[in-house]
């Protein structure tokens, strides 16, 4: 998706979420830091540090905190492509460590830990993907970590949310093998991919089961983590 396309859900993103997600029983801050913590366990069982972290289409900036409090996190960097996102960020999420830029003012470095993002590519026309892992993979050092979170299309319940909000009106909804294949084309490698959130909060008391289904690729959502080779 384009600046002009999201610029005109930056101030009601999250009442717009809000009403996709009702159906679920929970709400934006649930999925974050579960996917966030996901994240966490699987960096801290690789016994990697994050220091520096990039979160990739940040939007209004939401996770960034999440991030910093999960990672004890030196420097979390938000980027994204819509500037009003980038305002209500600066505006909301501000303080030391954090720090939001548009795309066009950024410049990778080849200095990130961890890179993350969640449910961007599905807003990503399928030609300029490839250019986009690129450019992530040249923000990572070597052995850095990119954790790339993706709504699954297999899954109806993502299929029925999606179809409820009004920013994901021309989502190209990517599976978990095409992303694979998106990553290692780009010369990472593939070192895990997990499937969670089968359940909504109506079935919560099956959610314990999650822990053995993280490799049946039909949660509402997958996560593919991946490193820049050193």
């Amino acid at each position: 998706m384009s600046q002009a396309e999201f610029d005109p859900f930056a101030r009601t993103y999250e009442q717009d979420l809000a009403k996709s997600l009702a159906v679920t029983g929970e709400d934006r801050e649930f999925y974050a830091k579960k996917r966030i913590e996901w994240t966490a366990q699987c960096v801290g069982r690789l016994g990697v540090t994050a220091h520096r972290i990039l979160d990739y289409g940040c939007g209004d900036g939401a996770n960034v905190p999440i991030l910093a409090s999960a990672f004890g996190a030196e420097d979390v960097l938000g980027v994204d492509v819509s500037r009003e996102s980038i305002a209500v960020a600066r505006q909301s999420h501000a303080a030391s460590g954090r720090r939001f830029l548009c795309l066009d003012e950024w410049h990778p470095d080849g200095s990130i830990d961890l890179a993350f993002t969640n449910g961007v590519f599905h807003h990503i026309p399928p030609q300029q993907r490839p250019e986009c892992i690129t450019t992530i993979r040249r923000a990572l050092r070597p052995g850095g970590l990119f954790a790339f979170w993706e709504n699954n299309p297999w899954n109806p319940g993502t299929q029925y949310v999606m179809s409820r909000c009004a920013f994901d009106e021309h989502a190209i909804k990517i599976s978990a093998r095409e992303a694979k294949k998106l990553l290692s084309g780009a010369g990472l490698k593939i070192l895990a991919s997990d499937s969670l959130f089968y359940f909504p909060r109506a079935l919560s008391f099956l959610r314990p089961a999650e822990a053995w289904l993280r490799k049946l690729p039909l949660g509402g959502q997958y996560v593919v983590l991946c490193r820049n080779p050193e």
